[in-house]
């Protein structure tokens, strides 16, 4: 029985730390989208943004992968690895376009901001992604 009772108590905290994750980034896309909108720095705020969600993307890999079976770890490692060669890659691409127009604008500060909230953006998807694939969640 004590099993039980504790196993209901894992799989709860389970479903609330990928619940809490998703809070913790609603909440800091609140605060980005407040940064923006106070229209001073913005690119400190999408800077900062994307900061927050690197962080919260190594947070959320490592405690999914320390909740993860041996097999599913190495599948996780895999697709981490892959993903990672596509950020590299799509990053050069909004940097070139970010140095190209860079030399055609006067405000070329906008064109970093722009490209850092994409950045911000794919980093999002894989945190939701990744947080989707918490045990236990149901």
């Amino acid at each position: 029985m004590r099993k039980w009772i504790l196993f209901l108590c894992l799989l709860t905290g389970l479903k609330t730390f990928g619940q809490t994750r998703k809070a913790a980034i609603d909440s800091l896309e609140k605060n980005y989208d407040r940064c923006l909108s106070s229209g001073q720095n913005m690119y400190g705020c999408a800077l900062t943004y994307y900061h927050q969600l690197d962080s919260t993307l190594n947070v959320v890999y490592r405690q999914l992968y320390a909740r993860l079976d041996t097999s599913r770890r190495k599948t996780l490692r895999v697709e981490q690895v892959q993903w990672q060669e596509r950020r590299k890659a799509y990053f050069k691409l909004l940097d070139i376009r970010v140095q190209k127009l860079h030399k055609k604008t006067l405000a070329g500060l906008d064109d970093h901001v722009i490209a850092t909230d994409h950045k911000a953006a794919y980093i999002k998807d894989r945190v939701t992604e990744l947080l989707e694939d918490f045990p236990g969640k149901g």
